[in-house]
């Protein structure tokens, strides 16, 4: 009786053991997720995050072609791996950012064999860097959105350098949006609409930091929208320098004035409707 009590208990343990290993992983700030559009094509499908040849994560898409795999990366860069009876394709330089949920929609085509990605989302938990850290992420798909949920959204210090040039932005609810100081700089640029919003200052620059926010060098239909409910739509001091540079509509506004300067700081709004509160 003993015996079987341990032997049952040890089988028990490799069972979960080895189910783990196999699993889409509960691991990571990185998590990365999805739906396979046509997965009713294509019967079991098994995805897998690589990053060169090392597996990050493994899963198999759901009855309802969902997918969703946590991980870590020390690259920032990996590759996705759909495998099934029928089908067998990675796509590779897939960026992910720490702390982010990268969504995707995905298709899989055959004759020729590629994955094509229909819509690619990104939602970053809030950012603070400093040093000489760098977060880039520069994929004209992507969508960027970032929600503070009342907090602080964006903050650079140091000689540290955040850049997104993506296809939209959205930084919303945020106490203060987007702020750099000391040298940091950080730089947004979309193919179609940026928006800024928060309570604070919703761009403040500080030092010898640089903001820039603006289109690609390819945009699409590229719109601004910075605003501050009961601070400054663009609040620039020291050395530091703000530079705006829409397509299209841009517009500034803050709840106690659109763009304050002191010192020797730098703002360009280009053609930006500019509102006080």
């Amino acid at each position: 009786m003993h015996k079987s009590i341990i032997l049952g208990f040890f089988i028990f343990s490799l069972s979960f053991v080895l189910h783990g290993c196999d699993g889409g992983g509960t691991g990571g700030n990185i998590l990365l997720e999805g739906v396979v559009l046509n997965f009713s094509q294509f019967g079991e499908i098994t995805v897998t995050v690589l990053q060169g040849n090392t597996r990050l994560g493994r899963t198999t898409v759901s009855p309802q072609g969902n997918f969703g795999i946590r991980f870590n990366s020390s690259t920032g860069v990996v590759s996705l791996r759909f495998e099934s009876g029928s089908f067998n394709a990675e796509r590779p330089n897939i960026t992910v950012i720490d702390q982010s949920v990268t969504n995707l929609d995905i298709t899989l085509q055959q004759n020729p064999t590629l994955i094509i990605i229909n819509r690619w989302q990104v939602f970053q938990d809030p950012i603070s860097i400093s040093g000489d850290r760098v977060i880039e992420l520069i994929e004209s798909l992507a969508e960027f959105n970032l929600d503070a949920n009342g907090g602080n959204c964006i903050f650079a210090s140091g000689n540290s350098l955040i850049t997104y040039r993506v296809k939209s932005i959205s930084i919303t609810n945020c106490r203060e949006g987007v702020r750099a100081q000391t040298s940091a700089s950080i730089v947004l640029e979309a193919d179609e609409s940026i928006l800024i919003s928060s309570n604070r200052d919703a761009i403040l620059a500080l030092d010898d930091a640089l903001v820039e926010v603006g289109q690609t060098s390819n945009p699409v239909n590229n719109t601004i929208t910075i605003q501050s409910t009961n601070q400054f739509g663009i609040n620039a001091a020291g050395d530091s320098i703000v530079n705006i540079n829409p397509q299209n509509q841009c517009s500034i506004s803050g709840g106690r004035m659109a763009v304050n300067v002191s010192g020797n700081a730098s703002v360009s709004t280009s053609n930006c409707t500019l509102s006080d509160g």
